[in-house]
């Protein structure tokens, strides 16, 4: 045999060696794995070396998933012939055009003052915050019929219609894990995610995946944008309103996904979300991916008291991957 074969051999052997030193310490470390009688599979122990330049390597390029699409404030842009959302409330600043037309022509513009009210000379004072343009309207109606008869007869000859002009902007305060916090005078048709955009983004220290908005006198809602992000279903109830708080936690956890995946990169995984799931995220395994997984946890700290180590390397089969729950932490390679 050449030196070149004997000092593979070599490095062979040595490999070997340590992998029989380190197979005890994996399979005491793999109770979750061993007690679940679907989850049949053989431990191999692997170096860890590699995975932490995985998780290197993300971290210093910024893969964290999602966090961009909210980073681009200059690009947004509103125009003023959008539609009124059905839901929108009409507040102090907002001026308000009551046409009249059929029998009696009439046009006037009023500003809601500061109080929700707005006076008409003939009608008389009329309180309009916090009313939808559609229960305005109603309410309008109502009132105008007092003093004009063609209104509100049962063949009316003059009709009625409400419309926006100049709006306000609504306050809202965005906490939590931002990039810049705080007041933020806003676009009146603003929701979560337009918002979001307008503030600067989130930073990769907050989560994508439990926003809430708090309202007053109304429970929270929490939002998840993955879906909307992934699969591109809006959220409901996003909306926002004046004096909202949108509240911006600090991420559930930070799981690294890499190599014969469609988008690798930092994803955010809820609590019982498995590692079949996380590579969905991802856009799934690409063409010429293997069906072993390499995953790198990290030992939680309740039970490294009796272990030397931090983390527990091991192989797991893509297929049986939905039996095993993503950890805080992890490093899966495909």
């Amino acid at each position: 045999q050449s030196i070149q074969e004997i000092s593979k051999l070599r490095e062979e052997y040595e490999k070997f060696k340590k992998g029989k030193t380190n197979i005890n310490e994996v399979n005491q470390t793999n109770s979750q794995l061993e007690g679940d009688n679907s989850m049949k599979k053989s431990i191999t122990p692997f170096n860890a070396d590699k995975f932490s330049s995985i998780r290197d390597s993300l971290s210093s390029i910024n893969m964290h998933y999602g966090y961009n699409f909210f980073n681009r404030s200059d690009t947004l842009s509103f125009w003023e012939n959008l539609p009124v959302p059905p839901d929108y409330i009409i507040g102090p600043g907002d001026e308000l055009i009551i046409s009249l037309w059929g029998a009696t022509q009439l046009k006037i513009e009023y500003l809601v003052d500061r109080n929700g009210k707005i006076y008409d000379e003939k009608v008389g004072m009329l309180f309009l915050s916090g009313k939808t343009i559609n229960q305005a309207q109603d309410y309008l109606l109502k009132e105008f019929s007092r003093v004009y008869a063609t209104l509100g007869s049962n063949n009316p000859t003059t009709f009625l219609d409400v419309s926006l002009g100049e709006l306000k902007s609504i306050n809202v305060n965005f906490v939590g894990e931002l990039l810049h916090p705080g007041l933020y005078p806003l676009h009146p048709f603003s929701n979560l995610i337009t918002g979001l955009i307008q503030v600067g983004g989130i930073d990769t220290t907050g989560t994508l995946r439990n926003i809430s908005i708090k309202r007053s006198n109304k429970k929270s809602t929490n939002i998840d944008l993955y879906d909307y992000l992934l699969n591109g279903n809006a959220p409901k109830d996003i909306q926002l309103k004046d004096q909202d708080i949108v509240y911006i936690p600090t991420r559930m956890s930070k799981v690294y996904l890499c190599s014969s995946v469609v988008r690798p990169g930092i994803y955010e995984a809820k609590t019982n979300e498995s590692i079949k799931d996380l590579i969905s995220f991802s856009g799934g395994i690409t063409a010429n991916a293997s069906n072993i997984i390499g995953v790198s946890r990290i030992v939680p700290l309740s039970k490294r008291k009796n272990k030397p180590y931090l983390n527990e390397n091991y192989y797991i089969d893509y297929y049986k991957s939905h039996l095993l729950n993503i950890e805080d932490g992890d490093t899966i390679t495909v």
